[in-house]
């Protein structure tokens, strides 16, 4: 897994090779003061680091999620049942009979170790 930095121009240096503010500036359009300023704090606006990463053509999303400000989940936008309107049927259907196949193993294991489920039984009063 990729480490996220939350040091922005730890990111930025990393992608611009060390190029100066000056030339940093004038690539992606951003006001050399400002720049300065975010040099002197360590910390880019979201806006500035989605113009620095499409000037030195780096996908913005991934510069987002490598400088800390959204997560890899938030980025996929997939999560729970999101992610089954993206499959396939027939992958849907591998993924139903892996989990069965998991879940007969894990019986058998059990049964196998003396571990079988109990149900609790009730006493008629």
């Amino acid at each position: 897994m990729e480490k996220i930095r939350h040091n922005h121009i730890e990111w930025l240096r990393e992608i611009t090779h060390d190029d100066s503010i000056n030339r940093i500036s004038q690539q992606a359009g951003i006001p050399y003061a400002t720049l300065y300023k975010r040099f002197k704090s360590n910390e880019l606006a979201t806006d500035e680091i989605i113009s620095i990463a499409r000037s030195y053509g780096i996908n913005p999303v991934d510069a987002l999620v490598k400088t800390g400000v959204v997560s890899n989940e938030e980025a996929s936008g997939v999560r729970g049942d999101n992610a089954l309107r993206l499959c396939n049927i027939e992958s849907i259907a591998k993924e139903i009979v892996r989990r069965d196949n998991e879940k007969t193993q894990l019986k058998s294991e059990k049964h196998e170790n003396g571990i079988e489920a109990q149900t609790p039984t009730t006493k008629a009063a």
